[in-house]
């Protein structure tokens, strides 16, 4: 890592340097994910255009946003603004200066080049594209991946970028956060494992030492605790896991399990169900798990006209998550981001909006798995007993995205 000078073109005296970057952080390397961000900017700014995804609606058929702005930030204190003339042409203003104008043909030409690269790119590691690099400085970019601005109090703004559109049904010009995933690298995570994701149940009944001592000792291939092994001999013994609660943060607060039932009241219920049949069943994906945990019905929900209970409440939680809740931070159900912007395994940019909630839920819930973290680094997976005497087993909560 080192720090990058940038310079541009001034119209009266050549190039001069541009102090606003001075001290930006340049950044070589980067994951699929990490470039397929750089991408999206690339890419949006030759198109021009959103369409949002409307069920099963061809590109054709879809609503046109066009894009007047794309704001992304590089750092904290460092943005930039690309903004699109009438003509087509890009001008770039960093932290509140125009500092250089860009042909739209610059952009059509690079994206697609930049995405044939990343395609080519290390699929477990990160990869420099140095062919890029003047393209790069020249737009602003020193920072591959896009920065996520913080909001105060600890909290993180999920958007990517924020662009700002003209709606032609409204006539109005509102700024829209997204957030951008790719299926070109490795699947990306809609809910990322900390410590503020650990469920603890309660054994039904107390496991003998030496069961505890067995089960707590079982490890995979790999070397590391085998959850999935452990949840089932647990099960096989007759016992079952009853949701006890969720992590509270550093201050005692219960910060997620009330965000949890701010979005309903028995999604804490839901999803600690959910979470063990993610090993207890035969499969790992949210949609099928869901779907049995209707037919097995534990909560008890009355559906005998409405059998959609465990999957509208689940659909809703998965959408909140991608649209701003966090496990650490208060949940207000106002949603920081717009929706999402994927980037598909032909170079297109899949724009999943809230205008068309239905859609941007089905990408959502049919596209998620539970996925298992380090075990050691978040301390979950282990049979403990606690001051009451009984034991308890904790299980992490991560959701990741199937491609």
């Amino acid at each position: 890592m080192f720090f990058f000078f940038f310079f541009f073109f001034d119209e009266t005296n050549g190039k001069k340097s541009n102090r606003i970057f001075e001290n930006a952080k340049w950044r070589e390397k980067g994951n699929k994910g990490d470039w397929s961000e750089l991408y999206t900017l690339y890419k949006l700014l030759s198109e021009q255009n959103l369409y949002p995804i409307q069920l099963d609606n061809k590109k054709g058929q879809r609503l046109r946003m066009p894009i007047l702005s794309i704001l992304r930030h590089t750092e904290q204190y460092l943005k930039a603004e690309y903004k699109i003339e009438e003509d087509g042409q890009i001008i770039i203003n960093a932290n509140g200066h125009n500092i250089i104008q860009i042909a739209k043909s610059e952009f059509d030409a690079s994206a697609p080049k930049l995405f044939e690269a990343i395609k080519k790119g290390s699929s477990d590691a990160a990869f420099a594209l140095p062919d890029f690099d003047e393209f790069r400085k020249s737009t602003c970019c020193p920072n591959i991946k896009c920065y996520s601005k913080k909001l105060g109090k600890g909290k993180k703004d999920k958007s990517d970028l924020y662009i700002v559109i003209h709606d032609i049904v409204t006539g109005q010009t509102p700024t829209q956060g997204f957030s951008i995933k790719s299926e070109i690298g490795e699947p990306p995570t809609l809910l990322n494992a900390t410590n503020l994701t650990n469920f603890k149940y309660r054994l039904s009944e107390n496991l003998s030492e030496e069961q505890v001592v067995q089960i707590n000792s079982m490890m995979n291939k790999k070397g590391q605790a085998d959850i999935k092994g452990r949840v089932r001999a647990i099960l096989k013994q007759n016992v079952s896991l009853e949701f006890s609660t969720i992590n509270p943060d550093t201050n005692g607060e219960y910060v997620f399990l009330e965000n949890l039932m701010l979005v309903d009241s028995m999604l804490p219920q839901i999803i600690s169900h959910l979470l063990v049949m993610s090993y207890s069943e035969n499969t790992r994906l949210l949609d099928a798990l869901t779907d049995k945990l209707g037919e097995i019905n534990p909560i008890g929900f009355p559906m005998k006209t409405n059998k959609k209970q465990y999957e509208a409440k689940v659909r809703r939680f998965v959408t909140d998550v991608a649209l701003g809740m966090v496990p650490g931070v208060p949940w207000e159900a106002a949603h920081q981001s717009y929706g999402m912007l994927v980037v598909n395994t032909k170079g297109e940019i899949d724009c999943y909006h809230i205008v068309y909630r239905k859609s941007l839920e089905d990408y959502l819930y049919k596209n998620l798995k539970f996925d298992t973290p380090a075990a050691s680094r978040y301390g979950f997976g282990k049979i403990e007993t606690g001051p009451d005497g009984c034991q308890y087993f904790t299980l992490n909560l991560q959701l990741r995205f199937t491609k």
